[in-house]
């Protein structure tokens, strides 16, 4: 099939997305229509099924209200907004999975001509519908929550909802993931099939490569913190770490982006919330980065700080381990742990030839994996992989950071 052949007669592939899922959707999307140029693309957004009253959407918020309201009752409040909060019960309660599933499946069925498969990002849903294939691209598992070293048992759900979670990935043909940790949770802790797993890593939420990135000078000790859920990204913890600093980086300076805590600390400067686009700014102005996040999805403020050539402290678990080789690519240190945070951040303040080092050979590493075009080609490979090859090649896949969607301001970290 050409380009030149009318929509009609080319293979359909829907995605079914929620909303902007932190921009993922739109680069997504562009990517599908750049890797597949021989077929058509229909897109579901599945928020329609919260834009008119149901009873199913009616008992999904009274539940998720009654969760909340025993919390604060027995003295739980909630660490992120009140609205956040209420979303996280309502995506829990298994009536709101299977109305987000049968909507999902009643456009697709809708559609009057074959679908060649299908793709939702999350796992939120369950899109398969018999006879069609349907793709998973997802950066966590809820069972992938066991596997950092300070559990949160929030997170988990019940075993009716995790039992609807199993189906998404037994009944798809592969689930794609961006970290290895979250493959290894498919595997181990949902008995998939690792040959149904493959890892598609994610690509950075940049507009463009900050192509003139270098280190930052050797005697620069700006430290940033990227991140909107100040409890949940660590930013407690940073701040006891930044308080433990020897007295010889008196003059160390901490920059916060995204969040906007109440904090009195010397040479401690809160920016607090700032459109996406203006994030890069503090990324130049920094030589270290470091959120010493609890628990995380996947982190991808960690690649944009290194794709921005700054060398980044981060806590050894999760995704990160993926990226982060020890005093190679970045410095670890023990998740929750002060002390620890603090001797990673003194060590990169210590060294500052050591760090310029670190943080050139970390911008490599993550430059040529963690772009949306490399994810698009692996999709695309691992999609055909599962299903056969139905189309010739696409061209090149074209700008990589530079002709990406045009996106909606989105909240830092």
């Amino acid at each position: 099939m050409h380009r030149s052949e009318a929509p009609a007669q080319r293979p359909l592939i829907v995605f079914v997305k929620l909303a902007r899922f932190s921009n993922t959707n739109a680069y997504v999307e562009e990517q599908l229509r750049l890797q597949f140029p021989e077929a058509s693309l229909r897109v579901i957004d599945l928020k329609l099924v919260f834009q008119r009253p149901s009873w199913a959407l009616l008992r999904g918020l009274a539940a998720a209200l009654l969760s909340l309201a025993r919390d604060r009752a027995a003295g739980r409040r909630p660490q992120e907004p009140l609205v956040d909060a209420l979303l996280q019960r309502l995506w829990a309660m298994p009536v709101i999975f299977a109305a987000m599933s049968r909507a999902a499946r009643r456009l697709i069925e809708r559609e009057r001509r074959p679908v060649w498969f299908t793709i939702q990002t999350q796992s939120l849903w369950n899109s398969a519908v018999p006879g069609i294939a349907n793709f998973v691209y997802t950066d966590s598992t809820v069972l992938a929550n066991l596997y950092f070293k300070r559990k949160d048992f929030r997170f988990l759900r019940s075993s009716a909802w995790l039992e609807c979670e199993r189906r998404i990935y037994t009944e798809a043909a592969k689930t794609l993931v961006m970290s290895a940790h979250v493959a290894r949770s498919l595997t181990e802790l949902y008995g998939i099939d690792p040959a149904r797993v493959a890892l598609a890593y994610v690509g950075a939420n940049l507009r463009r490569e900050p192509a003139m990135a270098r280190p930052a000078p050797a005697h620069s000790k700006t430290i940033l913190f990227v991140g909107m859920e100040w409890e949940r990204k660590g930013g407690p913890e940073l701040i006891a770490a930044f308080r433990r600093l020897p007295a010889r980086h008196a003059d160390a300076r901490l920059l916060i982006v995204g969040a906007a805590p109440a904090l009195d600390v010397p040479n401690c400067e809160v920016i607090g919330r700032v459109p996406a686009a203006q994030v890069t700014r503090y990324y130049e102005q920094a030589a270290i980065f470091c959120m010493p996040t609890r628990i995380e999805p996947f982190g991808i403020a960690f690649i944009e700080a290194m794709m921005h050539a700054l060398a980044v402290a981060a806590p050894s678990h999760g995704a990160m381990l993926d990226y982060i080789r020890d005093q190679e690519t970045g410095v670890l240190f023990e998740p929750g742990n002060c002390e620890d945070t603090a001797r990673a951040l003194t060590w990169l303040l210590d060294h500052p030839q050591e760090r310029q080092a670190i943080a050139a050979r970390g911008r490599e590493a993550v430059r040529s994996i963690y772009t949306w075009d490399a994810v698009g080609r692996r999709m695309r490979a691992e999609i055909l992989s599962a299903i056969g090859p139905a189309a010739p090649a696409p061209a090149a896949a074209r700008g990589t950071f530079g002709s990406g969607p045009r996106l909606l301001p989105d909240r830092a970290g």
